[in-house]
C-alpha cells in the first residue's frame, strides 16, 4: 500500500545553542526556545537550557504535558517521581505528566540540557510568565498552576 505525502503547517527551524527566545526559569537556569508552538503547530516546544553549578530546576509537575530531557554536558542529580539518580552526558529522561521532577547540577561546570514539551500549546507562555516573575521577584505560584497547570512542590 502506498501513502501520499502529507502536508504540514510546521516550519523548518535551524537554531544555534544561544539563539531563540530566552526565559529565566530559576536563578542561574534559563531555557532558550528553538521551536515554539507557532513553529510546531502546538504539537511540542523544543528548547535548550543551562543550569549553573549548585543550582536546580525546582521540584514540580505538569498537569497537562509530558517532558523529555537529553543531557548534553554536566552532571545532574535527577528526581523523577520517587526515584533519585545521577545522570550525565548522553542520558535521556522521559517525565510523564503528573510526575514530579527536578534536576540539580552537582558538577563543577554548567550543565546543558535539551528539552521537549508535549503538547506545546501553552508551554512558551508558561516560560514567559515564569521568567517575568523571576526577573521582578514576584512569585505567584497559584497563577502558574491555574493558568498553566504547573505545580511547584
Amino acid at each position: 500500500m502506498s501513502r501520499k505525502t502529507e502536508t504540514t503547517t510546521k516550519k523548518t527551524v535551524v537554531s544555534g545553542w544561544h539563539e531563540g527566545r530566552k526565559y529565566f526559569m530559576a536563578p542561574d537556569e534559563y531555557t532558550s526556545v528553538a521551536a515554539g508552538k507557532d513553529d510546531t503547530g502546538s504539537d511540542y516546544v523544543f528548547g535548550a537550557g543551562e543550569i549553573a553549578p549548585g543550582n536546580c530546576i525546582p521540584d514540580h509537575y505538569h498537569k497537562w504535558e509530558d517532558q523529555t530531557f537529553h543531557i548534553i554536558e554536566g552532571e545532574l542529580e535527577v528526581k523523577i517521581g520517587d526515584k533519585v539518580f545521577q545522570a550525565g552526558p548522553g542520558a535521556s529522561i522521559q517525565c510523564p505528566r503528573g510526575t514530579s521532577h527536578y534536576m540539580k547540577n552537582t558538577g563543577g561546570k554548567t550543565a546543558k540540557i535539551i528539552s521537549y514539551i508535549f503538547p506545546g500549546d501553552w508551554a512558551e507562555d508558561f516560560m514567559a510568565e515564569t521568567s517575568r516573575q523571576n526577573e521582578t521577584g514576584e512569585r505567584d505560584l497559584k497563577l502558574i498552576e491555574e493558568r498553566f497547570g504547573v505545580v511547584y512542590l
